[in-house]
């Protein structure tokens, strides 16, 4: 579960977010946001 955990916080960083706690309580209320916030990666 750590690692799931790291792995989003560093897409949530890759992303360009500053602040992990607020960010991390969004996408908690609507399931859709983690899947965008996947798709919308360069990589």
């Amino acid at each position: 579960m750590a690692s799931l955990r790291n792995l989003a916080i560093s897409i949530l960083r890759m992303t360009g977010a500053t602040n992990i706690a607020q960010v991390l309580r969004h996408p908690a209320r609507c399931l859709e946001r983690p899947l965008a916030t996947i798709k919308s990666l360069n990589c």
